[in-house]
């Protein structure tokens, strides 16, 4: 779990006492009838805006997902890609036109795939780095 998720869990139960919905408050404030609305309190946790052109934010969303996939795959979580690729686009909703991560990352071209997740690791951290070998074994 990053370093920020569980600072922010820290501070919801040990600083704000906020436990979860058994306990009547965490994220949601819950009313007598069972509605839920996001604690106000959660302003605390904003960070400042920060501008991000349209294509990393398409980009982040897709790549994230594939590296995981490609990890899975080095990893020999799964070994076959038709099989990972149906299961992404049915189980968790990944973009049906893509084909699926796998399908994604063969379709743009290992060479670029490659490029582009160096950019995006580059700007937004080493979670967007292509694991090693994985993605020659596609072509």
């Amino acid at each position: 779990m990053p370093e920020s998720a569980v600072y922010v869990m820290e501070k919801m139960a040990h600083g704000f006492r906020r436990m979860g919905r058994d306990a009547g408050a965490g994220f949601y404030d819950y009313d007598d009838d069972g509605t839920r609305a996001l604690w106000s309190g959660l302003k605390t946790f904003e960070r400042r805006a920060r501008s991000m052109p349209d294509e990393d934010v398409r980009d982040r969303l897709l790549f994230i997902q594939a590296l995981e996939a490609l990890r899975c795959f080095e990893e020999g979580v799964i070994t076959s890609t038709e099989d990972a690729d149906a299961a992404s686009v049915a189980g968790w909703g990944f973009p049906a036109a893509t084909g699926g991560p796998l399908a994604f990352v063969k379709r743009m071209g290992t060479d670029w795939f490659a490029a582009r997740a160096a950019e995006l690791a580059e700007r937004y951290g080493d979670r967007f780095a292509l694991p090693t070998g994985s993605a020659d074994r596609l072509v």
